[in-house]
């Protein structure tokens, strides 16, 4: 398992997600908030392993 830092774009993408699940927002703008958070992470992780090869 890699542990990193994790970036402010992970991070705000997290408080989106919350801010939106609070105000009861509609499913389709979860969901999206949802994909924004994976994809996040996503590229944090790859970022990650790139760092560490290097």
């Amino acid at each position: 398992m890699v542990i990193y830092p994790v970036p402010a774009a992970v991070t705000q993408a997290k408080i989106r997600l919350v801010i939106d699940e609070t105000a009861k927002q509609p499913a389709t703008v979860i969901n999206s908030d949802v994909r924004a958070l994976i994809e996040a992470q996503r590229q944090a992780e790859q970022e990650a392993l790139i760092d560490v090869k290097a």
